[in-house]
């Protein structure tokens, strides 16, 4: 190794797994030791592809927290510092380290604490291009197109070992947004799609909710007629993903579980409302995206302040009818 590199990588789920074709290019056909920092959740999704060396977890959001982070950082002694986020913090925290290269996007008006800017386009671009531009810059290879993720043996195992077996076959839902209540699908569609996937007695449903939507999960169930055959689990990252990739289907709101499916070669349906679909296209064939075309999507708006046109109009028994569809493919197959 002839030096150390550090990423500083994006801070939601999706972008973490949008990254990894960047971030394969780079551990491939750059021979320096690898860091990266940013939230330790990043640690669980990318474990198994041998992407980074040594991790540098933040916390606290302070300025007391950054000049402790900067500190920590400058011992280090790191030669290139990318930057996949967009904020002036994370450019700031790189400069305060004194890594002597910084290379990021010109956003924010922090091009001045960066040694080599990156114009970003004025229209939209999908999030993947996005990132494997530095790849251009840094002047490595492309290898990758579409983000992977894999689940090791060890994963697998602690799994069960906390859990136990699941019930199988079983498909997984995710029914929130930590972007904002505009990406979710209505409760009582969740409802209603779990009554009438329990008329077929053959798959059993697990709702995977994050922290903070423990009340969203129990207003569904109680709108739901038929619950033998529905259970709420709460999982870290880790094991998210790890039940994740035993599903049949994976069926989410437009969110980071849905790349994790879609890297997992898991057929997930998406249901997407008022986002703007450039930034997260990417060709997949696990991914099955529905939506409602409306007069005023994409909206990109994190509250809705009209009826949610774009999620009511998908329906439950368009939903149900894509999944028998997927389901038919599979056993096909």
């Amino acid at each position: 190794m002839i030096g150390r590199t550090i990423v500083y990588l994006p801070n939601w789920l999706g972008d973490m797994v949008m990254a990894i074709p960047f971030l394969y290019s780079l551990r491939r056909h750059r021979n320096d030791e690898i860091w990266y920092c940013g939230n330790i959740k990043a640690v669980h999704l990318y474990n198994g592809l041998d992407l980074f060396d040594r991790f540098f977890a933040l916390h606290g959001k302070g300025v007391t927290d950054l000049l402790k982070a900067a500190a920590d950082l400058r011992e280090k002694s790191f030669s290139t510092g990318i930057i996949l986020p967009h904020s002036f913090r994370s450019a700031l925290l790189f400069f305060l380290a004194r890594i002597k290269e910084r290379i990021g996007y010109e956003k924010n008006g922090r091009g001045f604490l960066l040694t080599k800017r990156i114009k970003p386009k004025k229209r939209v671009e999908p999030t993947i291009e996005h990132y494997l531009k530095i790849a251009d810059v840094l002047q490595i290879e492309k290898v990758l197109k579409n983000p992977i993720l894999v689940v090791t043996q060890d994963e697998e195992r602690s799994f069960f070992e906390r859990h136990g077996e699941l019930k199988i076959p079983y498909a997984v839902f995710t029914v929130g947004a930590k972007y904002g209540p505009s990406k979710c699908w209505p409760e009582e569609y969740y409802a209603a799609l779990i009554d009438m996937l329990a008329i077929s007695k053959t798959l059993w449903i697990y709702i995977l909710p994050d922290f903070g939507e423990e009340e969203k999960v129990s207003r569904i169930i109680k709108k739901v007629k038929k619950p033998e055959r529905v259970e709420v689990k709460y999982f870290n990252v880790r094991d998210l993903k790890v039940c994740i990739s035993g599903a049949s289907f994976l069926l989410t709101n437009d969110t980071g579980p849905r790349h994790i499916g879609s890297a997992l070669g898991i057929p997930t349906i998406v249901l997407l409302g008022p986002m703007d679909e450039t930034y997260t296209t990417y060709f997949s064939p696990h991914t099955f995206v529905m939506k409602s075309p409306v007069p005023c999507s994409p909206c990109n708006k994190r509250i809705c302040d009209k009826e949610h046109e774009c999620m009511r109009g998908i329906k439950p028994e368009d939903v149900f009818e894509k999944i028998e569809e997927i389901l038919s493919n599979e056993r096909s197959a």
